[in-house]
């Protein structure tokens, strides 16, 4: 199981990241199912809203050094993955083993 958070903060976070993460999020149990029929992964992802959360001690200590730029933090059973700016479409290919297609309309 790949317990999955992300932390962010509103005021500089991506609608296209929040949105990648709520589609995974979403998905229904017959969607989860596929996927781990195909991946053999099981996931649980919760998005957290820095000032609004509690914070684990690892998120505290890596604000405390890094200050907001350390944001969006990704932890992955209670690990720090990535933070700062990463690409959340290749984090998600790369943990749950799943391609992620982006369409932005004009």
């Amino acid at each position: 199981m790949k317990k999955i958070s992300y932390y962010y903060s509103s005021e500089n976070e991506s609608e296209i990241n929040l949105e990648i993460w709520k589609s995974l999020q979403s998905h229904n149990e017959a969607a989860r199912k596929l996927h781990f029929d195909w991946t053999g992964i099981v996931y649980e992802i919760q998005l957290k809203e820095v000032g609004k959360v509690d914070l684990p001690e690892l998120v505290k200590v890596l604000l405390d050094k890094e200050g907001m730029k350390a944001l969006p933090i990704l932890v992955v059973n209670e690990e720090v993955y990535k933070y700062g700016e990463f690409s959340v479409a290749y984090a998600v290919e790369e943990l749950l083993d799943v391609g992620v297609s982006i369409q932005i309309e004009e």
